[in-house]
């Protein structure tokens, strides 16, 4: 080959790799941008499922108990509840036990037929499933009830400055068998499910090929907003962090399902304990709690550098980086109205907690 210069050229041209970048860096970009484009739209439309099966519980509640239907939803709502059929555990915990499988049913079915998402390689079990998902257990127990503490004292400061912040009430009201059993099987096994199913397996699998530490962090940021009120939220993200870096870890929730269904199981002791008539659950919970705490701080100072650096050495090569590929994530129009939406609930609990309406 020549490589002199031939009528003042060289005979042989190198590769312009600059332009070769920045195609490479604008491909990753659109293929980034799209992939968050379906995040939120399964995200959102996860939303709207939820808030159109509101209206069929409701209506499926109102037929069971008239046996006849009525056109107008206000009508059926005010004959539940001037009836008192919406203020049991066993009533709410149903609806929500028929809206979340409902709606994950139906986002499932957009997300693998129709968008070619699949789920199902990070659902498959894995030898040492279920020991991994009990030695990680007590590191996301650990930072759940830290970063609850934070929140706890946020909160405390809040009301004491007269500002009242709304928080969820897991007690189970109108005791019965059938309440106990609802809310066990909804908080302790399909509640856990669902919400790793939808944000750590769907999250991670369309943002992790672009960082899996950047993944973690916006699956463990959109779990704690969805919980809807300040306290829930801090505390979720902590825990939800370890559960997204547990996914990322070993590409698969199954260890982080396992890891939900116990941190949950031990919260609602109070809750069911106090529905039997057994007043000792707050004792029983907080002994567990302080015996995990110990199994937390040796994962908080031994086995989560570990686990990061794992993590860090099995990163994808990106061209974009990282700050380049924060802007193109938090500049998506679709993820920005999905935040919108869920932080305007957190300003309508605000206002009807402080204001009322």
């Amino acid at each position: 080959m020549n490589y002199m210069p031939t009528n003042g050229s060289w005979g042989y041209s190198p590769p312009d790799y600059r332009s070769e970048l920045m195609k490479a860096r604008d491909s990753e970009k659109r293929a980034l941008n799209k992939n968050v484009y379906m995040l939120a739209g399964l995200l959102l439309l996860y939303n709207i499922f939820n808030r159109i099966l509101v209206y069929v519980y409701y209506y499926l509640a109102y037929i069971r108990y008239t046996g006849s239907f009525t056109p107008s939803f206000r009508t059926a709502v005010s004959y539940l509840q001037e009836n008192g059929l919406t203020k049991g555990t066993g009533f709410t915990m149903t609806a929500n036990l028929f809206i979340v499988s409902v709606s994950a049913l139906g986002l499932v079915t957009v997300a693998q037929p129709i968008m070619k998402i699949k789920l199902s390689d990070m659902l498959k079990p894995y030898r040492g499933t279920l020991k991994d998902g009990v030695l990680w257990t007590p590191l996301g127990i650990t930072f759940n009830i830290l970063i609850g503490l934070v929140a706890g004292m946020i909160t405390t400061a809040l009301n004491n400055s007269g500002i009242a912040v709304p928080k969820a009430d897991f007690s189970i009201s109108s005791p019965s068998k059938y309440a106990i059993i609802i809310q066990l099987v909804y908080v302790c096994l399909i509640g856990p499910f669902i919400e790793e199913l939808v944000y750590r397996g769907l999250v991670i699998k369309l943002l992790s090929p672009y960082g899996k530490l950047l993944s973690a962090f916006m699956s463990a940021l959109i779990f704690g907003l969805m919980h809807g009120n300040i306290s829930q939220a801090l505390s979720a993200f902590g825990g939800g962090l370890i559960y997204a870096l547990i996914t990322v870890r070993y590409n698969s929730i199954a260890p982080t399902i396992i890891m939900h269904i116990i941190n949950n199981t031990i919260a609602s002791i109070p809750d069911i304990t106090d529905a039997l008539g057994f007043g000792k659950g707050g004792d029983i919970s907080l002994t567990i709690q302080i015996i995990v705490l110990f199994a937390g701080f040796y994962g908080i100072f031994v086995m989560l550098s570990q686990l990061l650096s794992q993590i860090n050495s099995d990163e994808p090569r990106c061209v974009l980086h990282l700050k380049e590929r924060i802007v193109v994530i938090f500049t998506n129009i679709l993820l920005l109205l999905y935040f919108a939406y869920i932080i305007a609930g957190y300003i309508t609990s605000f206002i009807k907690a402080n204001v009322g309406g």
